[in-house]
């Protein structure tokens, strides 16, 4: 006979997710920013919140909490300080 104890996806604590919060947020635009939103999005043909929404992702991606930030030194980069010159 087949086991009926085993949990069925979705079903109890183990198939809920962690609910998302939001909060509102509002801000103001020129006549001439909103009408080149509004015809940015119109030639993308996406929505002028979703477009701000991707922007702030974005910009803000590297300061959410318990992700360490992107390095940006190349090997390009000028070494001011030379490994031997700190050991003498």
């Amino acid at each position: 006979m087949a086991d009926h104890t085993a949990p069925k996806y979705g079903s109890g604590a183990a198939g809920k997710r962690k609910r998302i919060k939001y909060r509102q947020m509002g801000f103001k635009l020129t006549d001439g920013q909103k009408k080149a939103l509004e015809h940015y999005c119109k030639v993308h043909k996406v929505t002028p919140i979703r477009f701000i929404k991707s922007l702030v992702n974005n910009h803000v991606a590297r300061y959410r909490p318990g992700d360490p930030p992107p390095s940006y030194v190349t090997e390009n980069q000028l070494d001011l300080f030379e490994e031997e010159e700190m050991r003498d």
